[in-house]
């Protein structure tokens, strides 16, 4: 059955001006995730928390990137990236990257930040509680902003709890365990 919600209740709902939408927008709860792409000298990364799964059968992710981005300009620069999602304590790491005063390369991490590099030799993220190799397939320019699909071609995962966005805030999230069951419906 479906509860009828007053106005009372929600605030009056208004057309999606921007600025409301936003708003709006910022009391859904995301993972948080670094993009990587290039080599160790000139490895690049984006913080994001617009990663999802598009589809499983071939596996595949969106990500969505402001146009005119640094982040979206890198990534359509090459044709494969990493996504590093991050874990709880990484919220330094999420900072780094979504500064636009970043530098390039390894070395704009202290020594031990990095894994080492996927099979496409791009640096992984060290700590990161999952890591997905993915190959640019197509995009998709939406308003201001320009959706990437890519597909997975490589992924690995440890159990940890996640970095969680939150109201502009970041938290550690609940810890994830093993959810492999093989009588779950696919």
């Amino acid at each position: 059955m479906i509860e009828t919600v007053t106005a009372q209740q929600t605030g009056t709902l208004r057309a999606g001006l921007p600025g409301e939408v936003r708003e709006a927008t910022h009391r859904m709860a995301t993972g948080v995730s670094v993009l990587t792409c290039g080599g160790p000298e000139t490895v690049e990364g984006v913080t994001v928390s617009t990663l999802a799964l598009a589809s499983l059968k071939p596996p595949v992710v969106s990500v969505s990137l402001r146009e005119g981005s640094r982040g979206l300009h890198s990534l359509l620069t090459v044709s494969h990236f990493v996504v590093n999602t991050l874990a709880g304590h990484q919220d330094d790491v999420a900072r780094h990257f979504a500064s636009r005063e970043r530098t390039s390369g390894t070395s704009q991490l202290p020594a031990g930040s990095w894994e080492g590099l996927s099979s496409q030799g791009i640096p992984l993220l060290h700590d990161a509680v999952a890591w997905l190799e993915c190959r640019v397939t197509r995009t998709l320019r939406v308003g201001d902003h320009r959706v990437v699909f890519a597909g997975v071609t490589g992924s690995a995962h440890r159990n940890a709890a996640p970095l969680v966005g939150l109201a502009g805030k970041l938290y550690p999230g609940p810890f994830a365990h093993d959810t492999s069951d093989p009588e779950r419906d696919q």
